[in-house]
């Protein structure tokens, strides 16, 4: 009895080691295949229109500083976590109520480009700059956006932890941009 007690004893401390080592060394170290892996994931969220999961995306520190112009009005903020999720919910039920009154018919495209990843020496963190075209049907409603942001693990999850970012916003019409007009350079 007691040789299974001393077994379990080791069985547990072993598993604590593996549980530490983990927390404190595994789940944070990140690559690039992991931070094109979070952009791919982010807008497949942003197909389903699942705001809680782009949520869950972002760190709890998260802070999210960003230049919004719409019809002529540039507006700059800077949100917490918590702001950024209740501005995400609202903008997502915008797309949901300009859909349903288009009759159903109008759907969310999105599409983002990275420019840059560039993962810190220790394997923490990358910094990754790009652009991203989110929007209803060809040209009724649409954001154009350029970004820098900082990602981390956390937990083993890869977390937005600070985003820097310059949307135009642009309602129907001719002023309404292509994806192909803003890709190219």
């Amino acid at each position: 009895m007691r040789a299974g007690a001393g077994m379990k004893q080791i069985a547990i401390v072993i598993a604590l080691c593996v549980g530490a080592w983990f927390f404190f060394v595994g789940g944070r170290k990140l690559d690039e295949a992991m931070v094109r892996d979070y952009y791919q994931k982010e807008a497949h969220d942003v197909y389903a229109r699942d705001a809680d999961a782009l949520c869950k995306r972002l760190s709890r520190k998260a802070v999210i500083e960003g230049k919004v112009t719409a019809m002529g009005r540039t507006v700059e903020s800077s949100q917490t976590r918590d702001e950024a999720c209740e501005t995400m919910k609202t903008n997502l039920e915008l797309f949901r109520t300009v859909g349903d009154r288009m009759g159903g018919i109008l759907t969310i495209e999105y599409d983002y480009h990275i420019d840059n990843i560039e993962v810190a020496t220790d394997r923490k963190s990358a910094t990754v700059s790009g652009t991203s075209v989110l929007k209803m049907g060809e040209s009724v409603l649409q954001y154009k956006s350029n970004f820098t942001q900082r990602l981390e693990r956390e937990l083993g999850q890869m977390r937005l932890v600070h985003s820097n970012g310059v949307t135009v916003v642009r309602l129907g019409g001719a002023g309404a941009m292509s994806q192909s007009d803003f890709f190219r350079k």
